[in-house]
C-alpha cells in the first residue's frame, strides 16, 4: 500500500503538469519593477464574493471551476537584461509535455506571443497560458482550470483584471442602439 502512495505521488506531478516559474522569480532580481499574483481557489472566492450581485452568480460559478491565477510580470530598464533564448526554452518545454497545445503565436524580431491552452482528461481546455516577451518586458499568466476560454471575459473587473468582453467571444449586453437622427432639408 504504502509503495502505491509513493507511486501515485510520483506521478501526480506529471499530471498536473505545473509551470515553473524559477526562470522569473531569478530574472526579478534584474528587473526595475516586478509584479508576482498568485490567487488560489479561497482568494478568488473571496474577490468574487466580493462583487456586486449583477453578473456575480456567474462570476461565481466560473471561481468554483479555476484552481488558480498566476501572473508574473517583469520590466527592465534596458533591452538585453535576459537572454530571449531561455525564455523561449521554458516555451518550448511547457509544449513538449503535449499537454499544451498552442493557440497563438506571434513572432518578431527580437519579441514572442504564445498563448497556449492544455487539454483535460475529458479533452476539454483546463488551462491558459500567455508567455510574452518584449525588449524590456516579460510577462507570464497562467489560469489554471478554466473550461471554457470564452468565460473568462466573466474575470473582467475581478481584483483589477481588464474588461475583456468581446475579445474572447463573448458580447457584452448593452443597449440598442438608436438611428441615427435624420437631416431635415433646408427649403
Amino acid at each position: 500500500m504504502a509503495r502505491i502512495l509513493i507511486l501515485a505521488a510520483l506521478l501526480l506531478p506529471l499530471g498536473a503538469q505545473q509551470i515553473d516559474y524559477s526562470l522569473f522569480d531569478r530574472l526579478a532580481e534584474k528587473a526595475k519593477e516586478s509584479a508576482v499574483v498568485n490567487l488560489g481557489p479561497e482568494q478568488l472566492s473571496l474577490l468574487a464574493g466580493m462583487q456586486p450581485k449583477e453578473g456575480g452568480k456567474e462570476l461565481a460559478e466560473l471561481v468554483r471551476t479555476l484552481k488558480g491565477i498566476q501572473v508574473r510580470s517583469l520590466e527592465f530598464d534596458s533591452p538585453g537584461q535576459y537572454d530571449l533564448n531561455e525564455v523561449r526554452a521554458l516555451g518550448e518545454k511547457i509544449k513538449s509535455s503535449g499537454t499544451w497545445v498552442p493557440l497563438i503565436t506571434v513572432k518578431e524580431k527580437g519579441e514572442f506571443t504564445e498563448i497556449l491552452i492544455r487539454k483535460g482528461a475529458d479533452g476539454r481546455s483546463d488551462g491558459l497560458l500567455i508567455l510574452a516577451a518584449e525588449p524590456k518586458e516579460l510577462t507570464l499568466v497562467h489560469i489554471d482550470g478554466v473550461g471554457d476560454i470564452g468565460s473568462l471575459a466573466k474575470l473582467g473587473g475581478l481584483a483589477g483584471i481588464p474588461e475583456i468582453a468581446g475579445a474572447l467571444g463573448e458580447s457584452k449586453k448593452s443597449a440598442p442602439k438608436k438611428a441615427p437622427a435624420s437631416k431635415k432639408d433646408d427649403e
